[in-house]
């Protein structure tokens, strides 16, 4: 859309300028000012989608940071512990031998994600872009249980993208379940997920 009204804005200041060649030097001087007007539109637009470009790169370097962060911190966490106890007593794996996956993979998960994220309508007008991070349990049956957003990267991220990434995970079919030993066991696990507006 923002590309249309650029060709739309460059194509009547082209138009505008071929029409006033035969007209005094006086108008044609109007013109030149419409058309400088027109370029100031475009050079606006462009700096715009640049701004964009930039602010996504730095949410993207920063939650490529905090994924690596998070990682180093789970697995000095697993070395030191590697189960804990839940608030219902339940043993939960810190790191199992074999991870609980999604059904049908990681792509099968950006799938689900994709088409079940609901962008929320405040952040949606304001802009706001960024990345939740949910932590959740896998049961031994392959549940999703206990999901909370812990961290996020991204400005002025607020509560409707945390609630919206919870609403998400918590709503997820039936997981591959973790396994320790040749057991199914319920793992600690967590995903990030990037909200971003469609140019």
């Amino acid at each position: 859309m923002k590309k249309t009204i650029q060709l739309f804005v460059l194509l009547c200041a082209v138009m505008i300028w071929q029409s006033c060649g035969s007209r005094t030097e006086g108008t044609h001087t109007d013109t030149t000012d419409s058309v400088t007007v027109a370029e100031a539109e475009v050079t606006d637009e462009s700096k715009k989608n640049d701004d964009v470009i930039a602010k996504r790169a730095k949410i993207e370097k920063a939650s490529a940071e905090k994924a690596q962060e998070r990682m180093a911190a789970n697995a000095l966490k697993a070395e030191k512990s590697p189960t804990y106890k839940d608030a219902s007593g339940k043993v939960v794996y810190n790191k199992a031998e074999v991870d609980p996956s999604f059904t049908g993979g990681d792509k099968a998960m950006m799938n689900y994600l994709r088409d079940n994220v609901k962008y929320p309508e405040k952040a949606r007008d304001n802009g706001v872009e960024g990345t939740v991070f949910v932590n959740f349990i896998v049961d031994e049956k392959g549940m999703v249980r206990e999901v909370v957003a812990t961290d996020v990267v991204g400005d002025n991220i607020d509560q409707e993208l945390k609630d919206e990434s919870v609403r998400v995970v918590t709503a997820m079919p039936v997981w591959v379940a973790g396994r320790q030993h040749g057991k199914n066991v319920d793992v600690n696990f967590s995903i990030p997920i990037t909200f971003q507006l469609s140019n």
